[in-house]
């Protein structure tokens, strides 16, 4: 070992002892080392080059390397920008400080393994403990030596360190690197790499007494370098041309630098059967030729900054690997697992194109984002909006990320990507005691976590989602994914690999051909050791990842893709040679090809999807279709595929299939007697050949033409001229001028002027977007190469008008009709914008100067979505056709004959497109296009104008003609006759009535409202935005009352106007009903009734989801979920059948189907979720707060199951039932989108996922929406046995919104406990308040005449009886709880002076006491009372009375538990029902209770301050789970008395 120096960099030099001539060329670099020829460094390096995948390797110090071919020729030398050396290990140039350089000649050896990125290295991470000082280096070594030694053989190990925050590099026994986990990381050896802490553990000891738990690993993790360098590609300098031979570097055999001849390495086909084909070294070959291409377009990632940089985890090196394993024979034995690389040697070509079908699905999953896992990237955007829906200025949406997403995202649930039935046994068992974490995730600022599964447990029973705003999780509530899972558990078969491979089936069945199944079952096994169902990540995380990731992706391809045939003519194969047979042209292949690897099937949405939306089907369009389609091309570009060579290939084709026509009536001879034979001499084989070489190859230049790409005008001379954007056609279009009394209007010309268009054809290879600019930027411009698809600027090249330049060129055509030219671009400005503006007429698009900026037709989207490319056409329309009048030609006079004469004259058509395309009805049009002579595309023009004209059926738009006149009779058919007059006298008038009847709701039944009423209404309820949400829109919590999660006032809306002027709706007589056209009053209470029984139904507990309340013997059934209230008269939520005119509507209840809710009560202990499933179940122990299900546990309604009940209460209105769910399905959902009407949510199958309601990414609005459909259904329709909407007129006619008559009514024909009725009555009366149908009173403080006058003040406090006995925190507003503590609300009370106040309320020296004996006990508390009585006010004495009536009435109290009730007495239930008390307390029975003082010195509180000022809350066991959140217990607290 020795020690070079150059400036700042030191390279640890290591002689390779084993190659004398490697250590010569080393040797004499180091003597002359100032003037060492790069070049012949490169070549030596590569000569002694034997591995069998080529490598890059450092030279000249590390500040540049050499690329060097499998064959051990130089294949490019790249230089590191300043600042950057070489780094082997990640094959990068990297920052200059952390590389150790090691000297050349050591890292050149023999057969060395391209799967490991450590190669004969000795370097050491510069963030690590190791220095490069030799005492330091050695005596750490020597430390970590120990670990080394104790795993034996000779292979590369990888160990963690004590601690487990490093590893170790091991070989042979000694250190070879040591790396350091980033912070919060630990090394896990389970996964081999680093991962959260509290996701495993570490269990090694400073010297272990056994071999450590990692398996040996035959290439160590290494990670990227944590900040890319900000260099740009490197600089490569490829060998001199002139010193290479023709078909040197990249052709055919030929001599490199140092003279000695070389051979390409060719791929021989293998024997072992079953084989690939006989294409396949031509493939193989033609593909590595292709190298430098793939790398540059193909392995290449990028950043969200869009920084590109080649990709670390996926290598061309290890695609080669890959391919060569998957191609050359069948990796299990079975044919169908070879990856196709064409039949035969003269067609290889349809192998290029399947691997860059391929290659397009693996960049488009994985290689663009650098993720060997599939990462978090479905986000639901909550934006935050002003008062009226509009997104606050200068405020970005947040973006949430569902933890859940691990279970599928797009829709999709990878738990039941089943395998058909005859391959189930294949798929993988679901394990939801698995945990796993992914390796990857993509990265940048406050990304998303890599994804995880695990199981459910009483402390996470779910997920929440990432916030990329703060970078951190909130898990305060369920987040649902798309598929409305809130929990990770056996979600562990995300996509992996380069195509990501997810699901059970996929996993399954590579873990039976692949993996440890197949070791199991006797069958050949490439990982026999891998479990893929047990341990996925193993694809990511495993020793042979680098390999697998490639690997298990292509067999999926072949497993799923090259075999995909659907049974009715659409085969892949078949499509693949069909797409490379007809010129790589028709992009409908890639497309069918991605929903193949996407979705299942080739023409999305696919049966058996197992999606949340359309019905199960999945998405109608495939994810980033737009994206694989250009990553598609681009990899047909890197692999040379397509172009002219595509067209021969379908000419000689295209003649081959009709050989049997050629070779008996062409190519057939004569003998002298006439006789026809076939042709000896002349064959088509010899044909075709020679057909092939003259048009691919040429003689003397000249080639034979067979066609172009496409057909498309605008070539000149075959191009695509640049200059096509001056005009096409023989048109200029900035010569296009108005007028002479229309002048003022156009444009002026600017050459400064530049513009790019944003879009151009899409056909393979077309011609890029236009662009226009001055002669300083582009001096002159060429033409599209569209063999080579990029531009061709090396000369100049002109249009049919002689131009080659772009200056000035910006006037080409635009929007639905292309409308170009600087008079129609001015007169869209003079009229339509900004100059409208500036001049004062009205302007449409004021902000756009379409003379500055015509760019703007396309560019203009995010502010006027598409409109403005329709809004230009038809103004152009209007402007330059309808108004067309020339040389006799009149287009509104030639329209109507047209039409006059039955539709037979299609020359009306073919003139109009010349005066749209050509300027002139007759061309060609003088001034205009001078050479033109037809429209472009006139045929198709009038082809599609014949099929409008079918589509539109106009003919049936028109009266049938009058019969003829029938001829004359000599007689009259039938006598004449007197017409009697029906009455004796003339029919009086009828007086008007004094007053028009006014009709509530005819329109509520019959459609759609008009938009006047909508409009009116939708005003009104707008107006009420502030004191809804400050009475209505409130639920209550533990611990105080807030603003609903759920029910928000944006969601309200928003479901608001989708009942009532959305353009679908819910169908008619579903409309919610807002009113009439004169009064919106009818409207505002039928929505004050709605939010009423919506408030008492759900938002005032903030649930979504049915609560599990119903208790039997103490206890909540979890079997509830099939029907609560049964005692009451209910039924069973799945026998909730529809009759009369809705028999037949309801969903059909399946068994098997499993659903978990989202919410439940917030009282600690509350049930959780209500859910369906396939399961007996017993009961939910509210004590211990836990699941029972050791027995089964009947329920009210007899069941102790909950199989098919999945039909429980969801939304504002809390929808159940079959029934009603069928309803929701038919009228809004997926059955209407089957039965060809129109549905709002066609996607979501209420009968398949009635969860939807609450757990849909649309959750927030469908709370609302089968709200708002059940009370226009239910309720308007008057089906409860009570007119409704009668009730409804009679009420808002009489003008009297203070009579309770209505809404007494109403509370009887919906039903409810007393409280629940009167909580309902005031809410409807807030309501109205908010409507302004009635005005608020305000509350006069009455003045007593014999107390001390009472002050009013606003006081902090849990509720108003709080904050009025504390009186302790002042507040200034009751609308601002600003200042109050947290947990507490500004109320307005009137608090007691008790230093002037002479009387008070009993106390513990009022001598009260209760007797010994329970049964007298009430009357003891109520006689000792009213001793007291005579002493108090007015007030005092009421209050009292209350009291000793409560105490003589009832037993029963609340509490958290028994003991609490019976020591606090704070709150009677007389009822004995549990609703009675706050949540997260019960009803007890059977307690007595008495009024004396410091029971207990155990009271609640955010501290021990807080609990000795309220005294709210007792806990006398001295528990923390005795009080509500957030406060605690605390002791020894004597200034509270019970």
């Amino acid at each position: 070992m020795k020690k070079c120096v150059d400036g700042q960099v030191e390279c640890e030099c290591k002689l390779d002892a084993q190659d004398s001539k490697a250590a010569a060329v080393v040797e004499d670099a180091a003597a002359a080392e100032a003037d060492l020829d790069t070049n012949a460094e490169a070549e030596a390096v590569c000569s002694m080059h034997r591995g069998n995948v080529p490598r890059q390797y450092p030279i000249n110090h590390c500040k540049e390397y050499v690329s060097c071919r499998r064959n051990g020729r130089v294949k490019s030398v790249s230089t590191c920008q300043e600042g950057f050396l070489f780094d082997e290990t990640l094959s990068v140039c990297n920052w200059q400080d952390r590389v150790q350089c090691p000297q050349q000649g050591s890292l050149v050896g023999g057969d060395t393994d391209a799967s490991s990125s450590f190669d004969a290295l000795t370097l050491v991470n510069p963030n690590n403990n190791i220095e490069a000082h030799d005492a330091e280096r050695d005596e750490t070594a020597e430390r970590y030596n120990y670990f080394c030694a104790q795993v034996a053989g000779s292979n590369w190990s990888v160990i963690p360190i004590p601690g487990c925050k490093s590893f170790i590099t091991c070989k042979a026994g000694t250190v070879q690197q040591i790396q350091d986990c980033a912070e919060g990381l630990i090394y896990d050896v389970n996964i081999m790499g680093c991962n959260h802490a509290y996701l495993t553990q570490c269990s090694v000891t400073d010297r272990p007494t056994m071999s450590p738990t990692a398996r040996p690993t035959a290439s160590p993790t290494v990670p990227p370098p944590t900040r890319q360098p900000v260099s740009s590609s490197p600089t490569t300098r490829s060998p001199a041309l002139s010193e290479v031979a023709p078909g040197g570097v990249g052709g055919v055999g030929g001599v490199n630098r140092t003279g000695k001849p070389t051979m390409r390495r060719t791929f021989p086909p293998v024997s072992d059967s079953p084989t690939s084909s006989d294409a396949f070294p031509r493939v193989m070959e033609w593909i590595e030729e292709r190298e430098d291409a793939l790398n540059e377009k193909v392995f290449r990632s990028y950043s969200r900054d869009g920084l590109s940089y080649r990709s670390y985890w996926f290598q061309f090196d290890d695609f080669m690997k890959a391919l060569k394993l998957m191609s050359e024979k069948s990796i299990t034995g079975n044919k169908k697992h070879i990856f196709y690389m064409g039949d035969s040697p003269a067609e290889w070509e349809y192998g290029v194109v399947n691997a860059a079908a391929f290659l397009a699905q693996a960049m488009t999953e994985s290689i663009s984002k650098d993720t060997c896992d599939e990462y978090n990237w479905e986000a639901n955007s909550d934006d935050f909006s002003d008062d009226k829906g509009n997104p606050k200025e200068g405020v970005q949406p947040d973006e949430h990320y569902a933890i859940s997403n691990a279970c599928g995202q797009g829709g999709l649930n990878y738990q039941e990507f089943r395998c058909d039935p005859e391959e189930s046994h294949m798929e993988c068992e679901v394990d939801r005691n698995m945990k796993i974490q992914a390796t990857t995730s993509e990265v940048y600022a406050n990304a998303p976590p890599p994804l995880t599964c695990r199981p459910r447990t009483m402390t996470d029973s779910f997920t929440g989602f990432w916030d990329v705003m703060t970078g951190k999780e909130s898990a305060a509530f369920p987040y649902e994914n798309n598929f409305g899972r809130t929990d990770v558990e056996g979600c562990c078969f995300w996509g992996r690999g380069a195509i990501h491979t997810k699901g059970v089936c996929n996993l399954g069945k590579l873990n039976y051909y692949l993996g440890a199944q197949a070791q199991k079952d006797g069958r050949q096994s490439r990982y026999p050791t891998v479990d893929f169902c047990g341990f996925p990540e193993a694809i990511c995380a495993g020793t042979k990842s680098r390999e697998m990731r490639w690997v298990t992706s292509m067999f999926e391809w072949t497993e799923r893709v090259q075999t995909y045939d659907d049974g009715k003519g659409w085969n892949y194969m078949k499509e693949l040679k069909k797409f490379v047979d007809t010129g790589l042209y028709n992009l409908e292949f890639v497309n069918a090809t991605s929903g193949i690897v996407t979705q299942g099937c080739h023409d999305p949405p696919c049966s058996g999807a197992k999606s949340s939306i359309n019905g199960g089907l999945g998405a109608l369009e495939v994810r980033l279709k737009e994206e694989r389609s250009n990553n598609f091309l681009q990899a047909l570009l890197a692999l040379g595929a397509g172009g002219e060579k595509a067209l021969v290939r379908a000419l000689t084709n295209f003649v081959s299939e009709r050989k049997e026509k050629v070779n008996s009536e062409i190519l057939q001879s004569q003998t002298p007697e006439g006789q026809l034979y076939p042709s000896y001499r002349y064959q088509l084989s010899d044909f075709l050949s020679a057909l092939t070489k003259i048009s691919r190859d040429g003689v003397a230049g000249k080639k034979f033409y067979v066609g172009e790409p496409t057909v498309a005008r605008g070539m000149v001379n075959g191009r695509f001229p640049l200059s096509n954007s001056c005009g096409q056609l023989d048109m200029s279009y900035q010569d296009m001028h108005c007028q002479e009394e229309e002048a003022h209007m156009e444009c002026p010309v600017k050459p400064e002027m530049e513009q790019y268009a944003l879009t151009s054809a899409l056909w393979f290879q077309a011609p890029g977007p236009f662009k226009c600019g001055p002669k300083s930027k582009f001096p002159t411009t060429g033409y599209w190469d569209y063999d080579a698809g990029k531009e061709n600027n090396e000369d100049a090249y002109a249009n049919e008008r002689g131009r080659v330049d772009v200056e000035g060129c910006c006037w080409w055509g635009r929007g639905i009709i292309q409308t170009r030219g600087v008079c129609s671009y001015g007169k869209l400005n003079y009229y339509l914008g900004a100059r409208a503006a500036r001049e004062g007429r009205k302007a449409l698009y004021p902000d756009i100067d379409f003379c500055e900026f015509p760019q703007g037709v396309c560019s203009s989207d995010a502010t006027y979505g598409g409109e403005l490319q329709w809004m230009v056409g038809l103004f152009e329309w209007v402007d330059r056709i309808q108004s067309y009048d020339k040389n006799g030609w009149n287009y509104m006079e030639e329209l109507k004959a047209f039409v006059d004469s039955g539709y037979d004259d299609f020359e009306f058509v073919d003139r109009v497109s010349s005066i749209l395309n050509l300027g002139c009805h007759s061309p060609p049009c003088t001034g205009i296009s001078p050479s033109a002579t037809e429209a472009h595309n006139q045929v198709d023009r009038n082809d599609v104008f014949q099929r409008f004209l079918n589509i539109f059926r106009v003919v049936y738009n028109f009266p049938a003609p009058p019969p003829p006149t029938p001829l004359p009779t000599p007689y009259p058919t039938e006598e004449p006759s007197m017409v009697v007059p029906t009455t004796n006298s003339p029919t009086e008038p009828q007086l008007p009535t004094v007053s028009p009847t006014i009709s509530p709701a005819p329109t509520s039944l019959a459609g759609k409202p008009p938009k006047v009423v909508s409009t009116n209404f939708i005003g009104k309820v707008e107006e009420s935005e502030g004191r809804l949400q400050e009475y209505l829109l409130l639920s209550k919590y533990p611990y105080g009352t807030y603003p609903s999660y759920l029910y928000t006032w944006k969601s309200f809306l928003v479901a608001l106007e989708k009942m009532t002027v959305d353009e679908i709706g819910p169908g008619p007589g579903n409309w919610f009903y807002i009113g009439e056209e004169d009064t919106a009053n009818y409207g505002l209470v039928n929505l004050a009734a709605f939010l009423a029984y919506g408030v008492t139904q759900s938002i005032q507990y903030d649930s979504c989801d049915e609560n599990n309340w119903e208790v039997v013997d103490f206890r909540y059934p979890l079997s509830n979920s099939c029907g609560q209230g049964i005692k009451q008269g209910g039924l069973l939520y799945q026998d909730m059948v529809c009759t009369d005119e809705d028999e037949g509507f309801e969903c059909e209840v399946d068994e098997k189907m499993e659903i978990f809710g989202v919410t439940h009560a917030s009282w600690i202990g509350a049930p959780q979720p209500l859910y369906c499933g396939d399961k007996t179940t017993g009961y939910w122990d509210h004590v211990t707060g836990l699941e029972r299900n050791d027995q089964p546990f009947v329920s009210s309604a007899g069941r102790s199951d909950v199989k098919g009940c999945c039909w429980w209460g969801r939304g504002v209105l809390q929808v159940r039932g079959v029934c009603q769910y069928g309803k929701l399905n038919r009228y809004l959902g997926a059955a209407g989108s089957k039965g060809r009407r129109k549905s709002m949510y066609p996607d979501i199958d209420f009968c398949k996922n009635p969860g939807a309601i609450c757990s849909d990414r649309r959750a927030p609005e469908l709370r609302w929406v089968t709200g708002m459909f059940y009370w226009a259904n239910q309720v308007q329709r008057n089906r409860m046995n009570y007119d409704y909407m009668g009730t409804l007129k009679d009420y808002v006619d009489a003008g009297n919104f203070t009579d309770p008559s209505f809404i007494d009514s109403l509370n009887e024909a919906l039903g409810a406990p007393p409280d629940v009725l009167s909580n309902r009555t005031q809410i409807f009366t807030d309501a109205l308040i908010s409507f302004g149908l009635i005005e608020e009173e305000i509350e006069e403080v009455p003045i007593s005449t014999n107390a001390t006058e009472v002050p009013v003040n606003n006081y902090c406090g849990i509720d108003l009886e709080d904050a009025g006995r504390k009186c302790s925190v002042v507040c200034e507003d009751p609308l601002d709880n600003s200042t109050c503590p947290e947990g507490e609300s500004c109320y307005q009370t009137s608090c007691t002076d008790t230093e002037s106040d002479n009387t008070t309320l009993p106390t513990e020296d009022s001598n009260i006491t209760l007797s010994e004996d329970d049964n007298s006990v009430n009357e003891t508390v109520a006689s000792n009372v009213n001793e007291t009585v005579a002493s108090l006010n007015d007030t005092q004495v009421e209050m009292a009375s209350m009291l000793v009536d409560e105490l003589s009435q009832t037993s029963n109290y609340c509490g958290t538990t028994w003991t609490t009730a019976a020591t606090s007495c704070s709150l009677a239930c007389s009822s004995g029902k549990d609703r009675e008390c706050p949540p997260g307390q019960f009803c007890f029975a059977q307690i007595s209770c008495a009024l004396t003082g410091d029971v207990t010195t155990n009271w609640c509180g955010i501290d021990w301050n807080d609990a000795s000022l309220k005294c709210s809350t007792p806990c006398p066991a001295g528990l923390d789970s005795e009080c509500p959140p957030p406060t605690r217990c605390f002791a020894d607290i004597t200034s509270c008395s019970i």
